[in-house]
């Protein structure tokens, strides 16, 4: 009796908190659509990367437990997004159907308060941002598996959108079905996902027969309609199309991650902790590739990532990919940079803006 009367106190306090928590949540939902009047008055944006970066670095350097910081961050994402929603609903293209990568990664981004427009392919994002269809997009850009994203990176030389943020989401594959794995006798999902689950499928199904599949999310649609097969998705698909999960985390190496760029119109304002990309076309010449690095050793410019990729109008020439820290506004960037562009054919600013953890705290579990 008295561990279910300690119970019982442990509830009421409970509903007393929740009861101020939902007190305070509407008076901050208030304050943000005060803000957003004053932003509507001035044509100011509603959506300013580095101030909701500031928010959630601050309440994770506050917190003193016993709730982990990727738990405070997930919490007070979601809280940003609904008072966001006040102000104005962004819409946000990802590459569809429902369920996929591309769409849980705009979720975690931008919550789920948002509206999420799916589009066919990486190049419609673009257009629907280019068009002023959507605020923004979400498009991959790298895998820590298969490497680059080639259309992405094309798409990105000859377009007028900027890079305003990054995403990376771990990515895990799971079973769904409605069936045991006795029962099933087919699974589904796009080539990229089957091929990251190979050795899972041969050791557990071997006798059933793996079926490509536009996307994992069609492969989800394919399975309940038939209840002798299986799919190959993320736990985001099976909870759109409701079709349970048999077993979860069945990738045959573990630590696949998928980075994703956020394109939109402005470049955001400088954070504490930003990264710049550009593309860079050098001169076919002798020591091309030392010249366009040397400035950023000399200006101690930290150089995160290059990547080369084909101009493919032009046989066997290349262009880069370069990230750095730092933002475009800072003076030593803008020096290094105006070095960079007097040894090289053209170079172009993709995008300033905030730095994501590269080590999320969230397992995003569903893949194209």
């Amino acid at each position: 009796m008295s561990n279910d009367k300690n119970i019982q106190t442990f509830r009421e306090e409970i509903d007393s908190i929740d009861r101020e928590i939902l007190e305070l949540l509407n008076r901050r939902a208030k304050a943000a659509q005060e803000i957003g009047k004053i932003k509507n008055h001035h044509d100011a944006d509603f959506y300013i990367p580095s101030r909701e970066k500031a928010v959630l670095a601050r309440l994770c350097k506050m917190n003193s437990g016993p709730l982990h910081v990727d738990a405070i961050t997930s919490v007070f994402r979601e809280v940003i997004s609904a008072c966001r929603a006040l102000e104005t609903q962004l819409a946000v293209a990802y590459l569809g159907p429902e369920g996929t990568y591309h769409h849980s990664a705009a979720q975690i981004h931008f919550g789920r308060s948002a509206r999420f427009i799916p589009v066919e392919r990486i190049n419609g994002i673009f257009e629907e941002v280019e068009r002023n269809r959507v605020n923004y997009g979400i498009v991959a850009i790298e895998n820590s598996l298969e490497g680059s994203v080639g259309v992405t990176l094309d798409r990105l030389v000859h377009s007028t959108v900027n890079i305003v943020g990054e995403v990376y989401l771990s990515i895990s594959h799971n079973l769904i079905s409605f069936s045991e794995l006795h029962e099933i006798d087919k699974v589904y999902s796009h080539p990229q996902g089957l091929a990251q689950c190979r050795r899972w499928l041969e050791s557990n199904l071997p006798k059933a027969r793996l079926i490509d599949a536009a996307s994992t999310s069609y492969g989800v649609c394919m399975c309940k309609e038939d209840r002798h097969a299986a799919a190959v998705a993320g736990a985001l698909a099976s909870e759109i199309f409701e079709v349970p999960i048999q077993v979860r985390a069945i990738e045959d190496f573990a630590g696949n991650t998928t980075r994703f760029f956020v394109i939109g119109g402005k470049t955001p304002e400088p954070s504490t902790d930003d990264k710049t990309s550009m593309i860079v076309f050098v001169r076919d010449k002798v020591g091309a590739l030392h010249s366009m690095l040397e400035p950023f050793k000399n200006n101690k410019v930290n150089l995160t990532n290059i990547v080369s990729r084909p101009i493919k109008q032009e046989a066997w020439q290349y262009m880069f990919f370069l990230e750095c820290q730092g933002h475009y506004s800072m003076d030593i960037l803008r020096e290094t940079i105006a070095e960079i562009e007097r040894n090289s054919l053209y170079v172009k600013i993709l995008g300033s803006y905030p730095r994501a953890h590269s080590s999320p705290g969230e397992s995003v579990q569903s893949s194209e």
